[in-house]
């Protein structure tokens, strides 16, 4: 952990699999560059974010097989971003003749509808939240830091003084408690 903002790329990719704060800064330089490439090539600035993000998570699970000196590290990345973008494509072009030979419409949603989603999706968590209220206070704890939180297991441990292990029984008891509850809900 230090300052990486005078490394090469080429350090950064290598220092990626013992601190991941390298990848950090190798993202923070190109990020807009794959992004400026991806819109260039015609993706809206949604897909085009979108897509942004899995290229990175791929040239963070390739960076191992990172060779210096084959292409630069920004070529090599804006490379994974033109695979992503022609797998993307084909994926899309395999999708729509399937809907053809099915004679299923290429749906589309209106912002009205998405907001239904949304707000169907808020109101599950709303009850999911609601339902922690039953359980013992160490597991709605565990369960809220987990799945409400997104904190991961080691992070939640060290707040609570507990172990990982007992952390994920926890949560693992409290998500079967929950099911339970909604399942008599729903009856």
């Amino acid at each position: 952990m230090g300052d990486y903002s005078r490394l090469p790329d080429d350090e950064l990719l290598r220092l990626t699999a013992v601190d991941r704060e390298a990848f950090g800064e190798f993202y923070d330089r190109h990020v807009t560059a794959v992004l400026a490439e991806l819109r260039g090539r015609g993706l809206p600035t949604d897909e085009a974010l979108d897509l942004t993000a899995e290229v990175f998570a791929n040239a963070l699970l390739a960076s191992r097989r990172y060779r210096p000196g084959e292409a630069p590290a920004r070529a090599w990345l804006l490379g994974i971003a033109r695979n992503k973008l022609a797998h993307r494509h084909r994926r899309m072009g395999v999708e729509a003749t399937a809907r053809r030979r099915l004679g299923m419409p290429h749906l589309t949603y209106s912002d009205d509808a998405l907001e239904r989603v949304e707000e169907l999706l808020d109101a599950e968590s709303q009850r999911y939240t609601n339902g922690a209220a039953a359980l013992p206070p160490a597991e709605r704890e565990a369960v809220i830091a987990r799945v409400i939180e997104e904190r991961d297991y080691d992070e939640i441990a060290a707040a609570s003084g507990v172990s990982p292990a007992a952390v994920r029984q926890r949560v693992s008891r409290g998500l079967a408690k929950l099911a339970r509850l909604g399942r008599e809900e729903d009856r």
